[in-house]
This record gives structure tokens, C-alpha cells and sequence, in this order.
């Protein structure tokens, strides 16, 4: 079953999923999981949750996913969190290039109308984004 390493409080989106009979793992799928989930923020993690259970299952969630990039760090923030849990302290593993935090998650960012991951706020047709990168302000049109 595809997430079956999930932890229950996570979400799972099946349409990100393709047809697990129509999949063949790839070399470049498992080494995309391996450096991720060996990466040395996890060095921690290693000794006391070893990943390769993560790896192999992430292969397979890789292949059968549409979106590699948020399968990926949905994969990797499973691990990180029971590694936290595990040793019981945080572990900083997002950047700014690797897996950003959704920030739309928590209050929609601030924005005002739209808001599209990781954080970025946008209007709905009609307004424009304000000075201040959250608000939305009316747009005026001039007439000639």
C-alpha cells in the first residue's frame, strides 16, 4: 500500500498516486531517497531509526508519484518527525531549496485573498497585491 509508513496525523493526497501495477522502481528514484534520508542533518537519526526501511519504501512512493518533489518532502518530514520524536529534540531539516515549510498551512500566511506554497500571496482578479506583500488592494483602472 502506497504511505503505509505514514504517521496518522499526517494528511495523504491520493490523486498525487499513479497506478501502483504501472510502476518499476528506478536506481535514480532510490538514490533520490537515499541522499535525502541519509542527508547529515539526519546523522542524529541514524544509529537510533535507521532509514533504509524509509528508503525503500520512498522508492516505491517515488515511482508511483506524479509530483516527486512534494512526495519527497512529505517522505522526508515523516522520518524527521520520529526521528524528533525519537530523540526527542528538533531537528531543522527544511531550507529554503529543500522542502520549504507550507506556510499557507498556518493562517493562510497572512495573505489577505490567495495563498500558494510555500507562502507566496497572490489576489483574485481585479485587486492587486499590496505594499506590504499580504493585503490586496482594489485596482484602478484609468481611463484615457
Amino acid at each position: 500500500m502506497v504511505q503505509e509508513w505514514r504517521l496518522p496525523s499526517c494528511g495523504f493526497n491520493m490523486n498525487l498516486y499513479n497506478d501502483p501495477a504501472k510502476c518499476l522502481p528506478s536506481l535514480e528514484d532510490y538514490d533520490k531517497c537515499r541522499r535525502a534520508l541519509t542527508n547529515v542533518k539526519f546523522s542524529f537519526c541514524v544509529t537510533d531509526l535507521p532509514p533504509i526501511h524509509f528508503i525503500e519504501r520512498c522508492e516505491k512512493d517515488l515511482c508511483r508519484c506524479e509530483d516527486d518533489e512534494e512526495c519527497m518532502c512529505e517522505i522526508v518530514s515523516a522520518y524527521a518527525q520520529m526521528c524528533q520524536d525519537t530523540l526527542n529534540t528538533d531537528i531543522m531539516w527544511r531550507s529554503d531549496d529543500f522542502c520549504p515549510r507550507n506556510m499557507c498551512l498556518f493562517d493562510n500566511n497572512g495573505c489577505r485573498q490567495r495563498c500558494t506554497p510555500p507562502g507566496i500571496c497572490s489576489c483574485e482578479p481585479g485587486f492587486e497585491l499590496g505594499a506590504d506583500g499580504k493585503s490586496c488592494i482594489v485596482q484602478i483602472t484609468e481611463f484615457v
